[in-house]
């Protein structure tokens, strides 16, 4: 009763939620990182068989319950071939293909009156300035998104606009069900500093306080309401925003498994899973409820180490997975199995702290950051 199946282009951190509350997971994604195949089993897919050759290994184990991480959110007809082996806990695939439509999301945000940036599915008549995104339809983690300067080159890729917001980015988790939609909590998020992926996604930082009624406590709150309703998202589901003179911009939903779980998760100590189970299941409380106890007061930071150059990852002793329903973590995730070669522009690892605030869990992260600069020399950026 307590397997679980977890697909996605990584899982390390999906599986750790799994763990913490008591239950087995089984991984299959692109990296099989030391960290993860020593507390559970995990499959690796060599990346040239992209998400067919995640399918095709779901599809030769026994059913169970499974959801999925980043990558898969993006074909939900895979989604749907594998539901019907595995019991999914996760946004289905007709909720799918309407959440991951940018035009669509638009239309039903703005319908409601809900601020969102423009959005257009052509570049004519658009300004070569910067101002507006070029963005994949098929997206993540920041992963080629570039501003809009100069004549337009998709390489072959489906891609739409969007008109760029200036201002710091977030993200927001929900807990989505048949009665609306619960914001879990917001996180900051970093973004660029990658040789030719300006917005690639560095990691994230909080929770940060959101206000409980008006400003964007509030507007954030109607936003995850209305996404939920529109597309019947179920479970966990993220959105990112630029927050602009206090108004919240919506510029991508997420409805899948995000990286700010396991920020609320380690920062709370309350394990999410059971309430997305409860939530794909119908099994969930009112819209606000609250489960498990008040959060406890720290803060969580993790940050994610790029390759600048071709690296060949030296030893590290694997960390090990905490024991169910602990809140403990280690230092260093994600970690590549000893002489893997990882080229230029592609997650080393992911660093994780914790600490009583804000500035004092930075402090930490850099000095995280400065010690596995000088471990794996110029080859970081």
């Amino acid at each position: 009763m307590n397997d679980l199946l977890i697909l996605g282009v990584s899982t390390r951190a999906a599986a750790f939620s799994a763990i913490r509350c008591g239950m087995r997971p089984r991984c299959i994604d692109h990296f099989a990182d030391v960290d993860l195949s020593a507390v559970c089993p995990v499959e690796r897919v060599d990346w040239d068989r992209g998400v067919e050759g995640l399918v095709a290994a779901a599809e030769s184990l026994p059913p169970s319950r499974w959801f999925y991480t980043g990558g898969l959110e993006n074909h939900p007809e895979l989604v749907e071939r594998i539901a019907r082996r595995h019991r999914l806990w996760g946004v289905q695939p007709e909720a799918l293909r309407m959440a991951r439509d940018p035009v669509l999301v638009h239309e039903t945000l703005a319908g409601a009156g809900i601020v969102v940036p423009e959005v257009r599915r052509e570049p004519a008549g658009l300004p070569r300035d910067g101002s507006w995104l070029v963005k994949p339809v098929a997206s993540g983690g920041g992963i080629g998104v570039v501003p809009l300067q100069g004549p337009t080159g998709d390489g072959g890729k489906a891609v739409y606009y969007q008109r760029r917001i200036e201002g710091p980015g977030y993200s927001a988790l929900y807990i989505g069900h048949r009665d609306g939609a619960r914001l879990v909590g917001v996180v900051r998020q970093w973004v660029g500093g990658v040789p030719g992926r300006p917005f690639a996604y560095r990691g994230g930082i909080g929770p940060i306080p959101v206000r409980v009624a008006g400003g964007p406590g509030h507007r954030l709150r109607a936003l995850g309401t209305r996404l939920a309703a529109a597309f019947e998202l179920t479970g966990w589901f993220g959105v990112d925003f630029i927050l602009s003179d206090g108004v919240p911009w919506p510029v991508e939903v997420n409805p899948r498994y995000t990286a700010s779980v396991e920020i609320h998760e380690l920062a709370t100590g309350r394990p999410l899973l059971p309430e997305h189970r409860g939530a794909c299941e119908g099994m969930m409380g009112p819209p606000g409820a609250a489960a498990g106890p008040p959060p406890r007061a720290r803060i969580v930071g993790k940050w994610i180490v790029y390759a600048a150059t071709t690296l060949i990852m030296p030893e590290v002793e694997p960390p090990r997975a905490p024991p169910a329903g602990s809140e403990a973590f280690v230092a260093a995730a994600d970690v590549p199995a000893p002489g893997s070669v990882i080229g230029p522009g592609e997650p080393v690892l992911t660093l994780l702290a914790a600490d009583r605030d804000a500035r004092s869990c930075r402090a930490r992260l850099r000095r995280l950051r400065n010690s596995w600069r000088a471990r794996l020399g110029a080859g970081v950026c």
